[in-house]
């Protein structure tokens, strides 16, 4: 069984999908019922195998993808961190809640102990923890690069702490924030042995999530200052130590070992070997929180693009965006005015990843806050490039096609602020004109200047704006997809449907990237005045 979760009219849902093949769509005999226009009735099937989840397309009107690649009628396998796109209701796997341990864990007020040893990471490092850190680099590589999830990984790693130094419990806290208060994520016990009260001193706790040093006690029955006192262990144990999670940023938890047999006795090469690992491990648990941040920016990002568009009557409307990582820069919205006309945008934020996912968010806040004021193109142009130019980084830039249409006149009023110039083909020549720049990039420089163009569309005349993604679109960094393609397919489809026009295109990237994935976001907005 896998819980999946989804937003539908601003609510999020959640359902459990038991073991085999479960039907999406809007049909009332679908075991996930979506009412949701946009999705078909029989859209899809999600099958769960075990801890496995795949997805094929039921030949649907709107389509499916996984992260932004087309999924049809073959199944598809469903990664973990992965979203499922049904038309535009996004389903992802339930985020997991992980519990705190119900054992115990105490801190202890007082100075009540002293180290026997202590290292800070980045001192010399003892040859003999060098040889053993060597040794497992294969298995702590391999926990690295892990894509389970994070309860699996944080016991993998007390597991591997558990093979790299000789220990009876293994234990992971993570920092709440709160002064002296630590949480138990995960631990590992050897064998059968039982569960004995965790308990950390105001001290050792100091001295590891404050100074990051990794400490040890050698021997705590032996030590004259932990007998009959709180202790950083429970009083049967021998020895004990503690290293900071420390990600390169922050300490953010503790990794504790200790052992009860008389025969162990942890030295200066144990707290090295230990300090290490807590290091790569606290890395790993960052990144799973980083993915996590990105996931969720990446819903956030896609909820801002239209769920769907209401085009007036005798107008045809298409418009697809590709992420060419969780989130990205591209951005399209066709938004109504209250003058009746419709606003088009296409745009382009220059670099990659969250800082462009932002700047992107931006910009639509933007447009949508000018389009309510009914600011007109005039207007609109100076206006995007001031409060962009003061809200973006200095090597932030953004390209934007921005236009306003009549539809019942098919006037269309643009401005080309250094983006891709769109292409509009005449239904009576097939004659392809381009849309060249009216204006520099908004937030490139001070003091832009927008010039308003203005062109009209007769019935069967077809507005097509894109990215750079598409001409862009290349493997080896040399060449390019170009618009030759695109243009031969505008001028020699015989596509009567938006939709099937825009697959034959992607389709044509998708070859010509062959399985190199995409190096720039892709996106494609057409409409088209089909007439009366």
């Amino acid at each position: 069984m896998i819980e999946v979760e989804f937003m539908l009219e601003g609510r999020l849902r959640h359902h459990r999908l038991e073991e085999g093949e479960t039907r999406v769509g809007r049909a009332s005999e679908c075991e996930l019922q979506i009412s949701d226009p946009g999705v078909s009735k029989l859209h899809a099937v999600l099958r769960v195998e075990g801890e496995r989840l795949f997805v094929r397309d039921l030949g649907s009107t709107n389509g499916t993808d996984v992260d932004g690649r087309k999924v049809g009628s073959e199944e598809v396998e469903v990664g973990p961190r992965a979203t499922v796109r049904i038309a535009s209701v996004s389903i992802w796997r339930a985020s997991e809640e992980f519990p705190a341990s119900q054992n115990s864990l105490s801190i202890a007020g007082g100075r009540d102990f002293d180290a026997a040893f202590t290292y800070l990471g980045g001192q010399e490092m003892a040859t003999d923890a060098g040889v053993r850190i060597v040794a497992v680099l294969s298995e702590l590589f391999e926990l690295l690069a892990s894509d389970s999830d994070r309860e699996t990984v944080q016991s993998s790693a007390c597991e591997f702490v558990a093979r790299c130094v000789d220990a009876d419990r293994v234990v992971l806290l993570r920092d709440t924030g709160r002064e002296d208060d630590l949480q138990i994520l995960a631990q590992w016990v050897r064998g059968a042995l039982p569960w004995t009260d965790l308990r950390l001193s105001t001290t050792i706790v100091s001295r590891v999530m404050r100074d990051r040093e990794t400490v040890l006690v050698a021997n705590a029955l032996d030590d004259p200052d932990l007998q009959g006192r709180s202790s950083i262990v429970a009083l049967d144990l021998r020895t004990a130590m503690a290293a900071p999670l420390f990600d390169n940023q922050k300490v953010r938890g503790i990794l504790y070992v200790d052992c009860s047999r008389p025969q162990i006795r942890y030295e200066l090469e144990d707290l090295q070997v230990l300090s290490a690992v807590a290091n790569a491990v606290a890395i790993k648990l960052r990144s799973l929180s980083l993915e996590q941040e990105i996931r969720t920016a990446a819903r956030i990002q896609r909820s801002m693009l239209p769920d769907r568009v209401e085009v007036p009557e005798g107008w045809d409307f298409d418009a697809h965006l590709v992420m060419s990582k969780q989130v990205g820069g591209d951005l399209y919205h066709c938004l109504p005015r209250p003058n009746g006309h419709l606003l088009l945008a296409v745009g382009d934020v220059a670099g990659k990843g969250v800082p462009a996912s932002l700047a992107m968010a931006a910009t639509i806040v933007l447009l949508r806050s000018l389009n309510e004021m009914d600011a007109d193109l005039e207007t609109m142009g100076p206006h995007l490039d001031r409060q962009l130019l003061e809200s973006l980084a200095a090597e932030q830039f953004v390209t934007l096609f921005v236009g306003d249409l009549d539809p019942a006149t098919g006037e269309l009023l643009y401005v080309n602020a250094g983006h891709e110039p769109p292409l509009l083909r005449r239904a009576a020549t097939g004659q392809i004109d381009s849309l060249e720049s009216t204006g520099r990039p908004m937030a490139l420089l001070p003091g832009g200047s927008f010039e308003v163009a203005q062109v009209r569309l007769e019935v069967g005349d077809l507005l097509v704006v894109f990215s750079d993604g598409i001409p862009e679109a290349t493997v080896a960094g040399d060449e390019f997809f170009g618009l030759d393609p695109v243009l031969k397919t505008l001028r020699n489809s015989k596509a009567t449907s938006l939709v099937a026009l825009r697959e034959e295109i992607l389709t044509q990237i998708d070859g010509y990237l062959g399985d190199e994935p995409a190096s720039d976001d892709v996106t494609l907005l057409m409409i088209r005045r089909a007439g009366p």
